[in-house]
């Protein structure tokens, strides 16, 4: 996998949003942002960074590094989504932070992605692939995923899932983000998707 557009790492990014009181987490943000953006929804960058400072429960208005940061993570990430080498990274916690931890932080960008993919404005009468109905459905398990002991067969079971939630969410920005531009183009007449449709 290539990294011609580098996210901004975990840790890097928790370092600037916890001194400000930030109540969600990063990973939860970055699902959100790619449910978003592989639903067909696009924002300007500063209308992007005020979605993601309420949803942190953040004071005022985005600014200083912070405010940068989130700015730039939704270029970075939309790049990353249009990458013909499928270059996208998840915003996860480092190999070296304990299992449970960056399990529960998997769940959480998952979560994250659903809601971010349901708010992002297909309709309801949109017909979703069988892949992307599967998909869908299995970020949704994944959320309850819960902590397993340290080993090596769970490290291994932890890799594969990152790796099919990366190219899964590949997978859903190809079929709807990645031909819509605008809300025009999303399918359009029923309500949007519910809960039960996501899971």
């Amino acid at each position: 996998m290539t990294q011609t557009h580098p996210i901004i790492p975990f840790d890097e990014l928790c370092d600037l949003l916890m001194p400000l009181g930030a109540l969600n987490s990063p990973a939860e943000l970055h699902g959100m942002l790619c449910g978003k953006l592989s639903g067909g929804q696009r924002l300007d960058t500063g209308a992007w960074a005020r979605i993601a400072w309420d949803f942190l429960d953040l004071p005022g208005d985005p600014q200083g590094e912070a405010g940068m940061a989130i700015a730039q993570l939704y270029n970075v990430s939309l790049r990353q989504l249009n990458d013909d080498d499928l270059g996208l990274s998840l915003l996860l916690p480092n190999d070296d932070v304990d299992l449970d931890q960056r399990t529960l932080a998997l769940g959480q960008w998952c979560h994250g992605f659903l809601s971010g993919f349901g708010s992002a404005g297909i309709e309801g009468d949109c017909k979703l692939s069988a892949e992307a109905s599967d998909a869908l459905r299995d970020f949704a398990a994944i959320v309850q995923v819960g902590a397993e002991e340290d080993s090596e067969e769970a490290e291994g079971d932890y890799t594969e899932l990152v790796e099919y939630v990366r190219m899964a969410t590949l997978s859903l920005f190809m079929e709807f983000g990645a031909k819509i531009s605008n809300p025009e183009d999303l399918c359009s007449g029923a309500p949007r998707l519910n809960n039960n449709q996501l899971h």
